[in-house]
């Protein structure tokens, strides 16, 4: 290949893009084959000046795709500078002791379990802190957990409280199904008799009944601006149907009920006046949209396959599907569909479990070496 033709396909390329001189080869030879694979009729000749032409308008299509994976990497090695996205690399955790860590922006710290205990790592000293240590009584690598500044909260068939301030732990002994940490407060489904949602206050030790069970299909959100929901499948005349009870959890009030036609609906999250989801007619089949709180209907958005999703206010994460596996991409939703963010693209390695904190940082675990956390701030990420 002449030098030539490797200064015109230079020309081409946008500017700050610079290719490996592996990769230009590589388009190069393939817009070759191109040419070749294109019998020219015969009798009929090219001139060399339109033949070279041609070779350059093939070379630039081919190089499309890698000059947008480029600009990708670049953008998302740019967030890595500025800050806008943090890479965490906790030392000396297995992968699968990292999934489910809490990252807890007022410390900068990252707390996670292991088989033994749990712990918290400081983002800024890089130092490992041991929060709760080993029980004869308590595999911790199996434990739900939850954490905050002030708490740590965890339990497998009783619910563990500490207090970080005063080192002080506290036990509830009451068999539950899931717990959230709100504050000073955890809201938890307790199953000693029947299934009862509880709100405990952390200070005062006192606990309020907030929301009887009484279908099936139980499921509740995260809590959003001082609101929860719960959702159970109830039996009619007309056969089941999704229930949906939100809360005020400021006046521990029942604020608002809908009923809706479907059989289930799963993984909630509250936004101002939409409850999103996965919804579901027969139990089996999911797909994602809302409940409009304002209307009571439902919406389904137009957006990629996805085996799971994570929204705050108009930010979308998304585990889109991809070949036989799957990877998070970050989407801007408008109105009932979703425009990429393709900086993450550039990211290098499969990412997976997209969570958001209360201040809209997307976390996400990487599967690459290392296998580091990221913590973005969609807030200040530009769109591509």
């Amino acid at each position: 290949m002449t030098n030539k033709m490797q200064d015109q396909l230079d020309a081409v390329l946008p500017e700050r893009l610079i290719l490996e001189d592996a990769l230009k080869q590589r388009i190069l030879h393939q817009a070759h084959q191109r040419l070749d694979a294109e019998a020219v009729p015969k009798g009929l000749t090219l001139k060399p000046l339109m033949t070279a032409a041609a070779f350059v308008v093939v070379a630039g299509v081919l190089a499309v795709p890698y000059v947008e994976q480029g600009q990708q990497e670049h953008a998302f090695q740019e967030a890595l500078y500025e800050e806008t996205i943090q890479k965490v690399v906790v030392p000396n955790v297995a992968y699968p002791n990292l999934i489910n860590s809490i990252y807890v922006e007022e410390n900068n710290e990252i707390i996670h379990t292991d088989e033994r205990g749990i712990y918290s790592y400081s983002i800024n000293d890089k130092t490992e802190t041991v929060l709760v240590p080993p029980s004869e009584t308590i595999e911790f690598s199996s434990v739900s957990l939850e954490a905050s500044e002030n708490w740590v909260v965890w339990g497998n068939s009783e619910i563990h409280i500490l207090n970080r301030k005063t080192g002080k732990e506290h036990v509830l002994l009451e068999d539950y199904i899931e717990v959230q940490l709100i504050g000073d407060q955890i809201l938890y489904l307790a199953i000693t008799d029947h299934p009862v949602y509880y709100l405990y206050d952390l200070e005062t030790n006192f606990k309020i009944k907030l929301h009887d069970i009484n279908g099936n299909g139980i499921s509740v959100t995260d809590v959003r601006n001082s609101r929860t929901a719960m959702v159970e499948e109830l039996e009619g005349e007309t056969g089941s149907s999704a229930y949906v009870s939100i809360y005020n959890l400021e006046s521990r009030k029942l604020w608002q009920t809908y009923k809706i036609p479907y059989k289930s609906v799963s993984y909630l999250t509250l936004e101002d006046d939409r409850m999103y989801g996965q919804f579901s007619y027969n139990g089996n089949d999911f797909s994602l949209g809302y409940l409009d709180l304002d209307t009571g209907k439902v919406h389904m958005l137009d957006v990629p396959g996805n085996s799971a999703y994570a929204i705050y206010d108009d930010f979308l994460a998304l585990s889109v599907n991809k070949r036989d596996s799957d990877t998070v991409k970050l989407f801007h939703l408008k109105e009932d569909t979703a425009e990429e963010i393709k900086t993450l693209n550039g990211v290098g390695e499969r990412l997976v479990k997209p969570r958001f904190n209360d201040s809209g940082k997307l976390i996400v675990n990487g599967e690459g070496q290392k296998t580091p956390l990221y913590i973005i701030d969609t807030k200040n990420l530009q769109d591509n």
